[in-house]
C-alpha cells in the first residue's frame, strides 16, 4: 500500500512537469522572430523573382512601339542603354529603305513625266541640246524651259511652197506633231503629185541664229510601221548664208560659194545620213568625200555617212545636229549629228563661207521623197511626224 504523501508527492511533480510545458512551448513561439531572416529571405527572393519577371514586360512594351514609332526608340534607348544599339540600328536601317524606295519612284516617275531631263516620246530633252543650252534657246519639247508651241507663230514660216501643206496633229502614239503626208507616187517638188512640206523658219525672235557662230538644231521623227523608205527622202536643217536671198539658193542641184546648208536624209531601209551643200571652190570641203560610206558627185549634194545610224518605224529618233562657222579664211569649220543623243557623224576643218557676211540664217524645214529620180517615188500614200524642234546658240560671233 503505498503511502498517501508519496502519492501527493508524484502528483505535485506531474502538476509542476505539465505547468512547464506550456512555458517551453511559449517560449519557442516568442523566439519565432528570431527565426524572421530566414523567412525575410523567402520574402527577398520573392520579390527578386517579380523584378524579374516585370523587367522583361517593361522591356517588352518599348520595344513593340519602338518599330511603330521613332520617337519611342528614343524612349526605349533611354530605358535599356543595352539594347539601344540594336533597336537604334534596325530604326535606321528601316528609315533608309523607306526613303530609297521614295526615291526610287520619284525617279521612275519623273522619267514617263516631261521635265528638262526629259521629253514626251522622243526621248531625254537633253537629246536635243547635245552641246548644252549655250547663250541662247528655244525647244517644242514638252517640258523643257524656254519652251514655245510648235506652231506657225514659234517658226515664223518664210518661202512656204504653197502646193503642200504642213499640219500640226497627233500622231499615231498621241503626241503633238507636225505632219507630213506624202502621196503615192510623189517625189521631189518638181513633180506632180507633190508631197512633204517646205518653208524657211528663222525661229523664235528670242534667239538670233545670225548671231552664232555655232549652233544646234534638234528633233524627234516618227515614221509609222510600214513607212516604205524606198531609195530615201530630205530631213530638215540647219541653211545660211551671204544673205537671206542667197542663204536660200545652196539645194536642189544649185551650188554656190556664198551660201551652204546641212541636212538630213534618210535612205532605203531607213539608213540615216547628213546631206550637204558646201562651198564648192574650197578643197577642204572635199574631205567629206573620203569618210566611210559617203558619196559626192558634181551637182547635188554630198551624202556622209549613210546608215551611221537607222531611223525604225513605230517609233520615235531624236537627232540633233551641230554646225560651226569657219573664221574666214581658215578651214576650220565643224558639223556633227547625233542619234539619239550619240555622236554618228563629226567632220571637221571645212569651210562653210567665204565672207565674214557668211551667217546661219535659220531652219531649212523640208521634207519630200527623192532623189530626182523616179525610183525614189513613195510606194503608197504615207505619213512622217515631226516634234521637240529645238536650237540652242552654243557659242556667238
Amino acid at each position: 500500500m503505498i503511502p498517501a504523501k508519496f502519492l501527493l508527492i508524484v502528483l505535485t511533480a506531474l502538476v509542476a512537469n505539465v505547468a512547464a510545458f506550456p512555458l517551453q512551448h511559449g517560449h519557442v513561439r516568442r523566439s519565432h522572430p528570431a527565426r524572421l531572416p530566414a523567412r525575410n529571405v523567402r520574402r527577398s527572393t520573392c520579390r527578386k523573382f517579380i523584378t524579374v519577371t516585370n523587367t522583361p514586360t517593361a522591356t517588352s512594351v518599348p520595344a513593340i512601339t519602338s518599330s511603330s514609332s521613332t520617337a519611342v526608340v528614343t524612349s526605349s534607348s533611354s530605358t535599356s542603354p543595352a539594347a539601344a544599339p540594336t533597336t537604334t540600328k534596325a530604326a535606321s536601317s528601316s528609315t533608309t529603305k523607306a526613303a530609297t524606295s521614295i526615291t526610287t519612284k520619284s525617279s521612275s516617275s519623273t522619267s514617263t513625266t516631261p521635265t528638262e531631263g526629259s521629253g514626251s516620246g522622243g526621248g531625254s530633252v537633253s537629246n536635243l541640246f547635245p552641246a548644252g543650252r549655250g547663250t541662247s534657246s528655244w525647244s517644242m519639247a514638252p517640258g523643257a524651259s524656254n519652251g514655245v508651241p510648235l506652231a506657225d507663230s514659234s517658226f515664223r514660216p518664210e518661202k512656204v511652197l504653197r502646193s503642200v501643206v504642213h499640219t500640226y496633229t497627233k500622231a499615231p502614239d498621241g503626241k503633238a506633231a507636225l505632219k507630213a503626208h506624202y502621196p503615192k507616187g510623189s517625189y521631189t517638188f518638181g513633180h506632180d503629185p507633190q508631197g512633204g512640206f517646205s518653208f524657211y523658219a528663222p525661229g523664235p525672235s528670242s534667239v538670233d541664229l545670225t548671231k552664232a557662230k555655232e549652233a544646234t538644231f534638234g528633233y524627234s521623227v516618227f515614221f509609222p510601221n510600214g513607212f516604205d523608205p524606198v531609195l530615201g527622202g530630205k530631213l530638215p536643217g540647219f541653211y545660211g548664208g551671204d544673205n537671206d536671198e542667197v542663204s536660200t539658193s545652196c539645194s536642189g542641184g544649185r551650188r554656190d560659194d556664198r551660201c551652204f546648208s546641212v541636212r538630213l536624209m534618210w535612205r532605203a531601209k531607213g539608213a540615216g545620213e547628213f546631206y550637204t551643200y558646201l562651198p564648192p571652190s574650197q578643197s577642204a570641203n572635199k574631205k567629206i568625200c573620203s569618210i566611210p560610206n559617203s558619196d559626192c558627185n558634181d551637182t547635188y549634194g554630198a551624202s556622209i555617212g549613210r546608215g551611221s545610224f537607222t531611223f525604225p518605224n513605230g517609233q520615235w529618233t531624236t537627232v540633233s545636229e551641230r554646225v560651226k562657222l569657219n573664221d574666214v579664211g581658215q578651214a576650220n569649220g565643224e558639223i556633227e549629228l547625233f542619234a539619239n543623243g550619240k555622236s554618228v557623224i563629226n567632220v571637221k576643218g571645212l569651210v562653210l563661207r567665204t565672207s565674214a557676211a557668211g551667217r546661219i540664217r535659220g531652219l531649212q524645214m523640208q521634207t519630200f521623197f527623192g532623189g530626182s529620180k523616179p525610183q525614189f517615188a513613195s510606194t503608197k500614200d504615207t505619213d512622217a511626224y515631226f516634234s521637240d524642234f529645238s536650237v540652242a546658240v552654243t557659242q556667238t560671233l
